[in-house]
């Protein structure tokens, strides 16, 4: 799962197959038909949940104390995955 993260409100939002945008407008992304690519702009930095992790901490909540852990990650700045734009 890909996410941006906006470094002037500091907002994280979640990729969709439909364009969306940070609170302050200034960043966005969008995933591509295949799912897989995703495009950027603005002042975002690309964020990404580990699938299978995400899925198993989903599984395994706990019903009280600590939070399941997943692995997250930020994405490199030079990725075949996600092109940034303007």
């Amino acid at each position: 799962m890909k996410l941006i993260y906006c470094t002037d409100c500091g907002d994280v939002v979640a990729l969709r197959r439909q364009e969306r945008f940070c609170i302050c407008g200034k960043s966005k992304g969008v995933y591509g038909p295949d799912g897989l690519h995703a495009t950027i702009s603005g002042p975002a930095i690309p964020l990404g949940f580990a699938n299978p992790s995400f899925r198993q901490a989903l599984q395994n909540q706990p019903e009280t104390g600590m939070g399941k852990e997943f692995t997250a990650f930020v994405i490199q700045k030079i990725c075949d995955t996600v092109e940034v734009t303007g």
